[in-house]
């Protein structure tokens, strides 16, 4: 076992004792069963979140229960993690959410500070007076050269995309650049995963709200394993062919049966579903990982995960939506 593993035994034992208390399928199935969302947090009061559910004074306030709870597995991670700035990669999109919340906060008045994250490299107060002091000197240079590329573009344009389009690119480039440079695997192929994913995504938007190529090229992540040119030349070509160049791909099955309910229905419900099992899919292999940071990884996805399912589920019952339509947005469990 080499050496550099070996560092990650006392981590891997808590993560390992943690993984017991995860939402398992059974106790997510209840809570989709649930006459009503108050009869479904009563189920979720029955585990690890009792607490949290017992301070609630309205049903509508469960989102502070979750932010609460993904604050709780990044502290844990700072706390256990003997080489903490990995998992620190893993909070970074949330950073970068908070950015584009709070530049359109700014620029389009849209007041969503509700949907603010707790979790991050930096924290929220700091990153909320950079915003309104238009000073982002403290950023890290490839974010702070994307954040005033965005106030010089906007300026012009006024177009929110620009928001989300040069932050998603800034952030897969520092993501995989960072795994790459730690020679973190494990991160690496996670993020090369999640970009590939993300762009079959946007080529199945682009075609839907009829873009053209060029917009194409301006939103593609050019960090994944897909190549632009897979794309572009099927932009304007029949969906199959897509489906048929991935056929032997390991996006086989999040394509083929995605795009089949792209064409019935004319959304990506089951693509985004199939994408987060396909990630899943592939954390769980760390499962088997005795040492070293994949259970760590894991483990913090799982609970994205879970707390993804949770979020799903109380929506769906608030808004009465049918058990079943609940059922098949869920993601596959972790454990």
């Amino acid at each position: 076992m080499p050496a550099n593993e070996t560092i990650y035994a006392y981590a891997v034992g808590r993560i390992r004792a943690l993984e017991t208390r995860l939402l398992d399928k059974d106790k997510l199935e209840r809570m989709v069963e649930a006459v009503s969302g108050e009869e479904a947090l009563k189920v979720l009061s029955e585990t690890d979140y009792a607490s949290s559910v017992a301070e609630l004074t309205s049903i509508f306030d469960f989102e502070k229960i979750l932010q609460d709870e993904i604050k709780k597995v990044f502290d844990l991670m700072q706390k256990t993690s003997p080489r903490p700035y990995l998992t620190d990669l893993m909070s970074l999109k949330y950073d970068i959410h908070n950015l584009k919340v709070l530049l359109k906060a700014k620029f389009l008045e849209e007041a969503n500070e509700h949907i603010l994250f707790p979790v991050g490299t930096m924290q929220l107060d700091t990153l909320r007076t950079m915003v309104e002091e238009e000073n982002f000197r403290d950023l890290p240079a490839a974010l702070r050269e994307t954040v005033e590329q965005i106030l010089e573009e906007f300026i012009v344009s006024r177009d929110p995309q620009i928001i989300d389009l040069l932050l998603d690119q800034t952030l897969y480039y520092m993501l995989i650049t960072a795994a790459r440079e730690r020679r973190a695997a494990v991160l690496e192929g996670l993020f090369i995963r999640e970009v590939d994913l993300l762009n079959i995504k946007t080529f199945l938007r682009v075609k839907r709200i009829g873009r053209n190529k060029e917009f194409f090229k301006r939103a593609f992540l050019p960090q994944g394993s897909l190549p632009l040119d897979l794309f572009m030349n099927l932009l304007e070509e029949p969906l199959e062919l897509l489906v048929n160049r991935l056929a032997m791909s390991d996006y086989d099955i999040v394509v083929s049966e995605g795009v089949r309910e792209w064409q019935e229905k004319g959304t990506i419900t089951c693509l985004e579903k199939l994408a987060d099992d396909f990630i899943m899919e592939y954390l769980q292999q760390g499962k088997r990982t005795p040492f070293g940071l994949e259970p760590l990884i894991g483990y913090i996805y799982a609970k994205e995960i879970e707390i993804k399912n949770i979020r799903m589920i109380l929506v769906g019952k608030i808004n009465g939506l049918p058990i079943e339509a609940i059922r098949e947005r869920l993601r596959n469990v972790y454990i």
